[in-house]
């Protein structure tokens, strides 16, 4: 038997399920739109609450699509892809060699990032360096190593290493 929600803004409504597309603007950007997701709606109130999917998985497809766009980035989407590293405006400024003052203009749009920096972060993104990755792992390169074997087992459709 399937037990009905209350509303958590009214708590008198019952939230009802329908089937559409959602504006995502919580992500920050103004342009995500999310087709065919469950919404849950209060019909006293009108609260909206989008029940979206592996979001993790969701900001890393809007991180990849970002990068690969023609022209530079806009504010709002360097903001979004330093969160999408997991920096904060320090850590970014650290990880890109500069000050917390210039990752200020570029995410408030005073100043452009220039093309070096531009293309420095959509690598970064590009290659999944988290903020853990840059200060834990030390990179060694030998000749004649022979490759790590790789194990990957599907896990909640994700695909991960095996221990």
């Amino acid at each position: 038997m399937e037990r009905k929600m209350k509303c958590r803004n009214c708590e008198s409504g019952e939230m009802q399920d329908a089937n559409e597309n959602y504006h995502y603007r919580e992500c920050g950007l103004d342009n995500v739109t999310i087709v065919g997701i469950t919404i849950r709606k209060c019909p006293e109130c009108g609260n909206v609450m989008p029940m979206i999917p592996n979001i993790e998985g969701l900001h890393d497809s809007l991180a990849q699509t970002i990068i690969k766009k023609n022209g530079p980035l806009t504010p709002t989407e360097i903001v979004f892809l330093r969160k999408s590293l997991g920096w904060s405006g320090s850590d970014f400024a650290k990880n890109m060699h500069c000050d917390r003052s210039q990752v200020s203009k570029w995410e408030h749009g005073t100043v452009e990032m220039s093309k070096p920096y531009d293309l420095l972060l959509r690598e970064m993104v590009a290659s999944g360096k988290k903020i853990t990755d840059y200060h834990s792992i030390e990179l060694v390169w030998r000749r004649n190593t022979k490759p790590r074997q790789l194990r990957l087992q599907l896990q909640k459709k994700v695909w991960k290493e095996a221990a």
